[in-house]
């Protein structure tokens, strides 16, 4: 991966010269920063200033590609006129109209089924968040001794992996989370390309934000068709460039606010 920012004029040259631009964005961990608590994570108010501006531009669409429910995302990012993408790509809401895969909504009663098991079986583990995403469930573990997480990992995997043998969850995981998904293939990936093929008559330059295993899914399809960047401090991953944190993810969407299109560069 190259520093996004030591290749900025090149980049800059792409984006001026883009019939349009989507912006396709993961929320946690990089446009806000990761909290203890999956409830505590706040979008920044100049971050939401920034992404307002950027909503309200000519030539650009925004889409923000989480694994979080619709409900949650739509309520941390309060934001007219942008796409929203929960549970991974299960649930779309665009333009008013909102999309739920339909073998997804089958998960709805396993999800509730699964989280009665599991605060029974690792609620007395002090720092372990079930969170209910409708079609999907989290165990979040950022908060739980270091000591206590292999024997909660035991406990949860043995657990999903018995609905799955069942066919009724396949399993994800992610930084400090294990997840009880729908048993369909889908994730940010196919998300994103669908997308993608949504706006291929306005022939936009796509660009591709994320931080976490769930967005390698988005980098790898993406690769050749979109600028892939990774948030955090560079590793292994499929992204062609990347940026160190949230701060300078704000730095690149404020050099893209103030951005003319259509220019020669």
């Amino acid at each position: 991966m190259q520093y996004l920012f030591n290749v900025w004029e090149d980049i800059e040259g792409r984006l001026g010269k883009a019939k349009g631009i989507l912006l396709l964005l993961d929320f946690d961990g990089t446009v806000t920063r990761i909290a203890d608590r999956p409830e505590d994570a706040k979008l920044s108010p100049e971050m939401g200033r920034i992404l307002r501006l950027l909503a309200k531009k000519k030539g650009f669409r925004i889409a923000i590609i989480s694994g979080r429910s619709l409900s949650d995302l739509k309520e941390k990012v309060k934001i007219g006129n942008i796409i929203y993408v929960g549970n991974h790509g299960l649930e779309i809401e665009r333009e008013g109209e909102r999309f739920i895969y339909p073998e997804a909504a089958k998960t709805i009663q396993t999800v509730k089924e699964l989280e009665k098991i599991l605060q029974m079986e690792i609620g007395s583990i002090k720092g372990t968040i079930l969170e209910d995403k409708g079609v999907g469930l989290a165990v979040h573990y950022r908060l739980v001794k270091n000591s206590e997480v292999p024997e909660l990992m035991r406990r949860v995997r043995q657990i999903f992996q018995q609905f799955r043998e069942k066919g009724k969850i396949r399993i994800g995981e992610g930084k400090k989370v294990i997840e009880a998904k729908p048993p369909i293939t889908w994730d940010k990936g196919r998300a994103a390309s669908l997308l993608l093929a949504s706006f291929r008559k306005e022939e936009p330059l796509s660009i591709y934000l994320g931080d976490d295993q769930t967005d390698e899914d988005a980098f790898s399809v993406l690769d050749g068709k979109a600028i892939t960047i990774f948030v955090g401090k560079p590793r292994k991953s499929k992204a062609k460039f990347f940026l160190n944190n949230v701060r300078e993810v704000k730095v690149f969407l404020k050099r893209l606010s103030a951005l003319e299109m259509g220019s020669s560069k």
